[in-house]
Parts: C-alpha cells; sequence; structure tokens
C-alpha cells in the first residue's frame, strides 16, 4: 500500500526533453555520445530525458539496441537528470520485456504508445493493453503517451483516463503529444489529484500553461526557450512570455520545410549544440547539402544560439 500511494505521488517536475539518437556513420548507435549529450540537457534546463521516444527513432530501434541505450542514459544521468523510459512496440511481448527491463535498470517512470499496425479499434482495449504493459513494471510509475497524428490511434485519451483508473494502479498519467489541446484539457479535468498531463505539443505550450499543464516535453534545442517562457509565466510577465513562445513558433516553423521535420531537428541540434547525432535511420532520409546550408542560415539569422 505505501509502495502504490509513493507512485501515486509521483509527478514529473521541469522540462523533459526527448533526445535524439545518435548514430555513426555505420549505422551502429553512438553510445560513446551519451554522457555529453546528457550533460548538454542538465546545462540548458531539462530535468528529465525521455529515451527511446519519437525523436529518438525508438521504434527503428531493436529491442538490444533500446535496452542499450537506456543502459546508458541511466549510467550517463547518475541522478543528475531523471529518466522515462518509452517502451511502447508494435507488439505486447517486446513492450513488456522493455518495460521489465526499465524497471531492473532503475528509471524514474516508463510511458508506451499503442501498436499502430493492429490497433486498439476502442478505449476498453487500449486500458486492456497498456494494463498488459504497465504490470511488468509493477513499482515505476506509468505514462501513457498519446501520439495521434503519428500512431493513427484517434482514441478519447480522457476516457483512456477514467476507464484505467482503477485498473492500472502505476498509472500517473499521460505524455499528450497529439495536437488538440481540448483533449489535454479534457484528460487535466478526469482526476487531478492523481493524473499528470505533460504537453508534447510544445509549440502550444504557453496555452497549455493556462489550463495548468506546466511540464513540457521538448527537443533538446529548446530547454532555454521554455526555461525563460516559464520564468516569465510564473512572475506574471505575460510580455516576455509571449515573446518565448513567439520564439519557440519561429524554431518550429524552421522544421516545417522539405526534408521532413525529424531529420531536420535532429540536424539542427547538431548544428546548435555541436554533438554530432550523425544520420537518421531508414525510412528517414537525411537531408541533402543544399538543404542543410540553408537551415544554417536560418539558425543564424534567429540568432538565439550563440
Amino acid at each position: 500500500m505505501e509502495e502504490q500511494q509513493k507512485i501515486r505521488n509521483f509527478r514529473i517536475r521541469g522540462a523533459v526533453s526527448a533526445p535524439f539518437t545518435a548514430f555513426k556513420p555505420n549505422g551502429e548507435i553512438n553510445y560513446e555520445i551519451i554522457p555529453a549529450f546528457c550533460s548538454y540537457l542538465k546545462d540548458h534546463h531539462f530535468e528529465y530525458a525521455y529515451v527511446n521516444g519519437t525523436l529518438g527513432e525508438g521504434m527503428s530501434l531493436t529491442i538490444e539496441e533500446r535496452k542499450k541505450s537506456l543502459e546508458a542514459w541511466v549510467e550517463a544521468a547518475d541522478g543528475k537528470i531523471g529518466i522515462i523510459a518509452h517502451v511502447g512496440a508494435n507488439n505486447l511481448r517486446d513492450s513488456q520485456v522493455l518495460a521489465r527491463h526499465a524497471e531492473d535498470v532503475g528509471v524514474d517512470a516508463i510511458a508506451a504508445l499503442a501498436p499502430s499496425f493492429f490497433k486498439p479499434t476502442n478505449e476498453e482495449a487500449l486500458v486492456e493493453y497498456m494494463a498488459a504493459v504497465a504490470g511488468m513494471a509493477p513499482k515505476t510509475p506509468f505514462y501513457y503517451y498519446c501520439i495521434n497524428y503519428v500512431t493513427g490511434i484517434y482514441l478519447n485519451a480522457a476516457k483512456f483516463l477514467r476507464l484505467a483508473k482503477d485498473k492500472i494502479p502505476t498509472l500517473c498519467g499521460l505524455k499528450h503529444s497529439s495536437k488538440e489541446l481540448t483533449s489535454a484539457h479534457s484528460c487535466m479535468m478526469v482526476d487531478k489529484d492523481r493524473f499528470q498531463v505533460m504537453c508534447g505539443t510544445d509549440v502550444q505550450y504557453i496555452t497549455a500553461l493556462s489550463l495548468g499543464i506546466d511540464v513540457p516535453v521538448s527537443v533538446a534545442f529548446m530547454g532555454d526557450v521554455f526555461y525563460n517562457l516559464k520564468t516569465a509565466y510564473d512572475k506574471g510577465d505575460m510580455a516576455s512570455a509571449m515573446k518565448f513562445q513567439e520564439q519557440a513558433q519561429l524554431i518550429d516553423t524552421l522544421r516545417d520545410r522539405p526534408g521532413g521535420a525529424f531529420p531536420i531537428a535532429k540536424r539542427m541540434f547538431t548544428i546548435i549544440s555541436g554533438l554530432d547525432m550523425g544520420p537518421v535511420r531508414l525510412p528517414l532520409k537525411d537531408i541533402c547539402k543544399e538543404q542543410e546550408d540553408s537551415l544554417r542560415k536560418d539558425i543564424d539569422a534567429l540568432g538565439l544560439w550563440k
């Protein structure tokens, strides 16, 4: 009972980064860069890393790669930042293996999206699936990862929380990366004392704050912007907060160009941080040299990173 209450009281505090997976030119994961990446996140106001998520190309990694990557992040973090392990996969057994492993290596929380090939067709099926995943990590807080425009699963997230409330003891909320902010608000209203909603659509952060959703999950080069936004918002300085939100929108617009948002974001982080993330993994395709040159010019023109 005490362990269950501890999980119920768990909350993510501060900004969460969804780190990229760095690849070497031969396509192997560059595990050696993870300590430097972890330090970068800490230096830029991130309190957690959401490992093996969408930006990390987690669904393009093997199970063994995901395990090894998570172990490297836990070792590098060493208490400096928290670790949330994304354990979603396209089949239940893989998700269960990853959930059990995540608990064994001592992560702070786990999260999972639902399979996107054979999809759950209603909220009841989604609850049953997530209960089977979360049950493999009975001592670890669990978050549902809702990202409908990627998975194609357009179910009612608030209804999921209501149905799951008594069926998933470790459920602490969800990472709401779907673009409908009204859905996130509905989720907030299910059980404010128990369920936490994290804002995965970070370009809507200032609006999310007005709804009481204060944890952004963002790309690794956005830490300073959202820290400054939240600081200004908490002080009641809405003019400054809006300025930082407009910066976030301008940055997001840089990703909306030929080449694809994920490959562009990965290359942006390499340019901004100096940490070489390498290529993306097929079926994603890297941007060409001309596109990268244009991207560098636009990043410099923003003047937000020195």
